[in-house]
């Protein structure tokens, strides 16, 4: 029972432990992943013993019969499903189904587990107690995403294809909306009969007024492996822009200050805004989208960054977005990006974006290639070719198996080197 409070408040986005251990989100969603396995292995023995005790008592045909255990068995049913529903494959490819499942089964779990105990003891020992608190915990969270999205109201969004990358990423860029960085839910309630769900960005950047001064990616900052780069260098007529300024190409006359996340469409919402996109004429579409967040569900970056002499980010596809916000705000940091893209359109796209990083910022891409994580993070954390021994904040967002290699060879290297340099390893986690 007390498993079920914790399960409920480490899965909520508006958990308050989230500020005060500053642990990231990610961090709790692995928690709650486990208490969930240890409560539906304790509702499974519970029930096993009293139907094996009833059996031998010879009494199990009456307690059939009885509401209390119609109930249990309706709790105990619809906990056991959330597991299979709840595996990484289903969260990956039937995102919506996995949460629209997730909450119809956790509601029954919820009215079994009290009727359960009513039909028993009805308000006299207390147990029901427990219950009242996750829902009360659950009830509060939602309450506050709808106060999230009223605040942030509604907004238009420009949904374009970026072009080169076989119909597999898209730019959304909000209009009239400055979000610095962290994770926001973008919800598109005209965009199908689902006007309820929500969906996670990383924040990459707040585009503002572009003021071209044609200046090209300096080749010193850039090492790029495919035809790409000679175009990116190349270019005569490319165009930097301010700080954070990313060019807007689907809506150049609207003037102010928007947000702009970058997205792999994968099932669901990213595919048909995707489609819905390929269909227009100018492969770009404008529709309302309501806004929940921003989160900072990777704990206090900065606080952890300010600590280290020097930053290292490694991204993989548009894992890149969540890596942006901490080059653009790195100041005099020595600061480094290592970038690999599986399209050289998503490279091309962000062209402006890497132009206008500070000058500390050494960018390193690869098309279609893969980083050798071990001697970079060798290099890095040894120090043998640099003279900056303070400590290092190590951040990687892309995919899973990018951030265990990562966490895997850092670990190796702190072991086998006492004079390895201290860090910090910031995870941006992909999947949920």
């Amino acid at each position: 029972m007390g498993n079920t409070v914790a399960i409920f408040l480490f899965s909520s986005r508006n958990n308050v432990l989230l500020y005060l251990t500053d642990w990231s989100y990610s961090t709790y969603l692995l928690l709650h992943r486990w208490l969930g396995y240890c409560a539906v292995g304790h509702t499974v023995i519970h029930s096993a013993m009293l139907w094996r005790y009833y059996v031998i008592q010879g009494t199990y045909s009456a307690e059939l019969l009885r509401l209390y255990w119609q109930w249990g068995i309706v709790g105990t049913v619809a906990v056991c499903a959330l597991i299979p529903l709840s595996l990484l494959v289903v969260r990956q490819k039937l995102y919506e189904f996995f949460i629209a499942s997730h909450v119809v089964l956790s509601l029954l779990f919820l009215l079994g587990y009290y009727y359960h105990i009513w039909y028993v003891y009805t308000y006299n020992w207390g147990y029901e107690i427990w219950m009242f608190v996750a829902a009360g915990l659950w009830a509060c969270e939602r309450l506050l995403r709808v106060a999230r999205i009223a605040f942030n109201g509604s907004s238009t969004a420009v949904v374009s294809v970026i072009a080169d990358t076989d119909n597999e990423y898209i730019r959304i860029n909000i209009q009239g909306k400055r979000f610095q960085d962290g994770v926001a839910y973008l919800c598109f309630p005209t965009l199908s009969w689902r006007f309820w769900e929500t969906h996670p960005f990383s924040v990459s950047g707040v585009i503002t007024e572009a003021q071209p001064n044609h200046a090209t990616l300096p080749s010193s900052r850039s090492n790029l492996n495919s035809d790409v780069a000679r175009e990116l260098t190349a270019e005569k007529d490319g165009a930097q822009w301010t700080t954070t300024a990313i060019t807007n190409k689907c809506d150049s006359s609207y003037e102010g200050v928007t947000t702009t996340f970058f997205a792999r469409a994968r099932g669901g919402i990213t595919r048909t805004l995707v489609e819905r996109a390929s269909r227009s004429e100018n492969r770009h579409i404008r529709v309302r989208v309501m806004v929940e967040g921003p989160y900072g569900h990777s704990g206090q970056i900065q606080s952890q960054v300010t600590q280290c002499s020097s930053i290292l980010c490694i991204a993989g596809g548009v894992g890149i977005t969540a890596c942006l916000p901490l080059l653009i705000q790195a100041g005099a940091k020595n600061a480094k990006l290592a970038w690999s893209s599986r399209h050289p359109g998503l490279v091309a796209e962000l062209r402006p974006t890497l132009n206008a990083l500070p000058s500390n910022v050494k960018v390193e891409i690869l098309v279609g290639q893969r980083f050798d994580l071990a001697s970079m993070l060798s290099e890095e954390l040894g120090g043998m070719q640099t003279a900056d021994k303070g400590p290092l904040a190590i951040m990687v967002s892309g995919p899973p198996g990018m951030a265990d290699g990562v966490r895997s060879a850092c670990t190796k290297i702190a072991r086998g080197n006492k004079k390895v340099r201290p860090y910090v390893m910031i995870d941006e986690a992909f999947s949920w």
